[in-house]
């Protein structure tokens, strides 16, 4: 059986590599997106079973990102969990709320926390 794929779109690359370890700690298949790349056209090859993402990227908005996934009729319930360093305002969280994606915050969220919240944008993903 193939494991499911986690996309990871992550500009740090330390943090990207723990996040795939964790993925990998999982059981998933962990995948780093490269930034330089097309977004749409990842998830089109990869067809992740959910995507870990920041929101402050080099040169791209991961709101813009997942805006992009969310008017795709074919990928808008992969579901995402959002992993940043970036205090969000009221409109920022209420947008997350909106797509029904899960928000954790760098620097105060321990790692059972990103394991836990892994584990569930992955079993959604099998439920849609």
């Amino acid at each position: 059986m193939k494991k499911k794929t986690v996309l990871i779109v992550e500009d740090s690359p330390g943090f990207s590599e723990l996040m795939k370890f964790v993925v990998e700690d999982e059981g998933f298949n962990g995948v780093l997106f490269p930034l330089e790349e097309n977004f749409m056209q990842w998830v089109e090859k990869e067809k992740p079973s959910a995507i870990i993402m920041d929101l402050a990227l080099n040169r791209l908005s991961g709101f813009d990102l997942i805006r992009e996934l969310k008017v795709h009729q074919k990928y808008k319930n992969i579901p995402v969990v959002v992993i940043t360093g970036r205090d969000l305002d009221v409109k920022d969280i209420t947008e997350l709320k909106m797509h029904d994606i899960a928000y954790l915050r760098k620097g105060r969220v321990d790692m059972h926390e990103i394991h836990q919240a892994i584990r569930n944008v992955v079993a959604k993903s099998e439920t849609k």
